[in-house]
């Protein structure tokens, strides 16, 4: 699937939009390679798989920067994010 088909899809999307979003994007295999991609521990990203802690604004910066993936594009995958959390606020 590519990343555009995927943003369509969203509409349910689950917290880890960002994610999957970059990782087909960048055709990355795991979020091992997306770790070191972004020098970031591997943890950070799982807590944010399972919904533990959001995509806070440094690693939108930092995924901005590593892979030059629009600011526009990666806020628009965060309102996405949000929406998802709203609709449970059991996650947030």
């Amino acid at each position: 699937m590519n990343a555009q088909r995927y943003l369509g899809l969203a509409a349910d999307a689950r917290p880890h939009t960002l994610l999957d979003h970059v990782l087909l994007r960048q055709q990355l295999k795991n979020d091992a390679e997306l770790s070191r991609a972004l020098q970031l521990a591997p943890s950070s990203l799982s807590k944010i798989r399972h919904g533990r802690t959001g995509v806070s604004a440094e690693l939108m910066l930092r995924v901005h920067e590593v892979f030059e993936i629009p600011i526009a594009e990666l806020k628009r995958l965060d309102a996405i994010h949000q929406q998802y959390l709203q609709r449970h606020p059991e996650l947030a």
